[in-house]
């Protein structure tokens, strides 16, 4: 059975925490990222910093991990968000100033 990790992602604007999310990564997915991976990618150093940047790119993007650099060989069900923040990151509109 495979070993998963579950994070607690905050979202805060100016120190104010206003929302949080929650993802579910297989220790694989962590495991991925060694030397020869940041070398290549990203300086994500630690479990925590792997989370929020995949947490980032679910929320943000909408994509799954098969669409991120250096996981697109994993499968979409490896990282799972379990619970998405009270917010909806598409909820703008542009308002031209004159």
């Amino acid at each position: 059975m495979k070993q998963k990790r579950t994070f607690q992602i905050e979202y805060s604007l100016f120190g104010e925490d206003f929302a949080y999310a929650i993802i579910e990564l297989d220790q694989s997915v962590i495991d991925a990222v060694d030397d020869d991976w940041r070398a290549a990618l990203y300086q994500l150093n630690t479990p925590e910093e792997i989370a929020e940047h995949i947490c980032f790119n679910m929320v943000e993007n909408r994509i799954g991990l098969s669409l991120m650099d250096g996981w697109a060989d994993m499968d979409n069900n490896m990282a799972k968000i379990i619970e998405w923040p009270e917010f909806d990151v598409f909820d703008m509109r542009a308002i031209e100033l004159k």
